[in-house]
């Protein structure tokens, strides 16, 4: 096995497959990179059972083969490597020559025998969507997923597929939920048949499609299949192959409340830097602030002993009941508010200490709901 790539394109492709590998396992061999070498170039993969992900890289293939690297060396050396063609030979004996102007490294490596085969999606449903417009939709949701195994079927986002209910125009909806709040974010996508079902794809997988979305600055189009234990996403020349959480997912339309007693408009980073300060003071009481309305403008007011108080006053459109009170985490709150896109966000607010809904103003299909906090002071 011989071949010659540039470092930009080996450091890119090291670095998109290096972040799923699994150092600590009773399987060392996933610890390892798979490089193929053909006619067609150089493919490199990872494998951590769970999740897998293949590429092409530019290469100049001399003579082909296959061969396992360890993912932790590799990634050390390519790292450090001048911008300047890097040459790989591997030796009878099993050591892979890397190559660089007058210098070298000599890295041991295995056969590639044992390593798992990247796995395919059987018999799945296929559909296109915007690179861009998936970004969003994870960015939207992912953040609010459980992180508590004890809550497994929550670590990942539910992909739902089909007619939206009531006034839901979208076909196409990602929804996550850690217990204590939930985002839904929705899209209409086009395909050559309606696709029905859904999925509960692991939040780590959906991470990685988002870090390579962005790495690429993908703007074309990222395909999509999906079967009844599998899910895979096609990015350029990147693919990823993810097994799916099998379990029930909550049903997210009876969290929806069915009605709001006060709405109110606001600016979307007035009211995250608002929040952020109010966070410094709330972060020795449990995050609790508290959302009031004094003379049509929303206060958020956070206390704790020995440290101090805060009363941030923000400007608003208020309609409906004016006096209302209720307190949230408000690092839920800052967490939705860091993903928004739009100027302008709502906050609905229930009778009874429902929970709380924000939304985005003019835009699309999102909304995410969370539960407030009972204090003496809403009782």
């Amino acid at each position: 096995m011989e071949f010659t790539c540039e470092k930009k394109d080996l450091q890119a492709g090291v670095f998109a497959v290096e972040k799923i590998v699994t150092t600590r396992s009773t399987l060392p061999i996933i610890g390892y990179i798979l490089f193929q070498a053909d006619k067609s170039g150089l493919k490199i993969s990872a494998n951590n059972l769970e999740m897998g992900i293949e590429l092409s890289i530019k290469a100049k293939v001399v003579k082909e083969g296959a061969i396992l690297v360890p993912a932790k060396t590799l990634s050390g050396i390519v790292s450090r490597l001048p911008e300047a063609a890097v040459s790989f030979k591997l030796s009878e004996k099993g050591t892979m020559r890397i190559s660089f102007g007058q210098s070298h490294f000599n890295v041991h490596t295995l056969p590639p025998d044992e390593f798992p085969v990247m796995p395919k999606v059987k018999e799945g449903k296929t559909f296109n969507i915007d690179a861009a417009t998936l970004g969003l939709m994870i960015r939207q949701t992912i953040f609010a997923v459980s992180t508590s195994e004890d809550k497994y079927v929550l670590t990942g986002v539910l992909l739902d597929f089909g007619k939206g209910a009531g006034a839901d125009a979208t076909n196409f909806r990602m929804i996550s939920t850690d217990g204590y709040r939930l985002a839904k974010r929705g899209e209409k996508i086009k395909g050559k048949e309606e696709i029905k079902g859904r999925v509960i794809v692991p939040a780590k997988a959906l991470q990685e499609v988002l870090r390579l979305i962005d790495l690429n600055k993908a703007d074309e189009q990222v395909k999509v299949t999906f079967s009844s234990d599998q899910i895979s996403f096609r990015c350029n020349e990147v693919f990823l192959v993810s097994r799916i959480i099998q379990g029930q997912f909550p049903d997210f339309r009876q969290v929806m409340p069915k009605r709001s007693a006060t709405k109110i408009v606001l600016e979307a980073q007035s009211f995250l830097q608002a929040a952020d300060r109010a966070a410094v003071i709330a972060a020795g009481s449990a995050n609790i602030v508290r959302f009031e309305i004094k003379n049509n403008k929303l206060h958020l007011f956070a206390s704790t002993p020995d440290v101090g108080t805060v009363d941030e006053v923000l400007e608003a459109e208020i309609s409906g009941e004016t006096k209302s009170q209720i307190a949230f985490n408000i690092r839920l709150i800052t967490d939705v508010l860091k993903v928004s896109e739009t100027e302008k966000v709502i906050l609905e607010l229930s009778e009874n200490l429902g929970p709380g809904v924000i939304k985005e103003e003019g835009a699309g299909d999102y909304i995410y709901v969370v539960m407030p906090i009972r204090t003496q002071e809403g009782a």
